[in-house]
């Protein structure tokens, strides 16, 4: 699944990224400007937003000499194609919900890398930071029990791969004293899942 535009698991490429930008918008807007936040051509976006006016999924209202558009969200799929824009924030109520029921539980998690920038793709994996309880050792049955049963979830949700970096949080210390690059990407575009902020523990010296 393409995190970065979800609409294109289901849409042409030039109606996706008019949707998005039309589920985005908190105001009507002009032809030229969906185009613009769309990244595609004047004539390519006027008729997809022509086709979807036709089918009563976007409003068309005039605003001096310009037509300007809006998700129509009356429409009985306004709900399933505002879901469909918020896979990513669903995908994170996922995890945060399976974590409930870990035992041992983690330390932290969090995700990081494309999946939290939100500019992945379907080649793309689903990058997650999984610190072990200090008590748990990385052979221990249950725990990797649990960290497989995660990466076969995770593909199952997505049909991306997830990319588990996992640490006990007694090496912790010696991350933020070796500061490899893996922490410099986790403290920039870390989401936090479970547990205490990634930041307030990996924080700079």
């Amino acid at each position: 699944m393409d995190l970065s535009t979800p609409f294109q698991s289901m849409f042409p490429a030039v109606d996706s990224a008019v949707l998005a930008v039309l589920t985005r918008s908190t105001k009507p807007r002009s032809g030229r400007e969906v185009a613009k936040l769309a990244g595609r051509s004047q004539d390519a976006t006027q008729r997809v937003l022509d086709r979807l006016v036709d089918h009563g999924l976007v409003l068309r209202g005039d605003a001096g000499r310009a037509r300007i558009y809006e998700l129509n969200r009356d429409h009985v799929a306004a709900e399933s194609i505002s879901q469909l824009a918020q896979l990513r924030s669903r995908l994170f109520q996922r995890l945060r919900h399976g974590f409930e029921s870990w035992y041992p539980a983690p330390f932290h998690v969090s995700v990081f890398g494309s999946a939290a920038r939100g500019d992945g793709d379907v080649n793309s994996d689903v990058d997650i930071f999984l610190v072990r309880p200090g008590d748990v050792t990385e052979g221990d049955g249950e725990w990797r029990g649990q960290v497989e049963a995660l990466a076969d979830q995770v593909f199952e949700w997505t049909g991306n791969h997830a990319g588990i970096a996992e640490v006990g949080d007694d090496e912790l210390e010696r991350l933020r004293q070796e500061h490899p690059s893996i922490v410099e990407s986790i403290r920039a575009d870390a989401v936090d899942i479970v547990g205490l902020p990634v930041r307030s523990f990996l924080r700079r010296i």
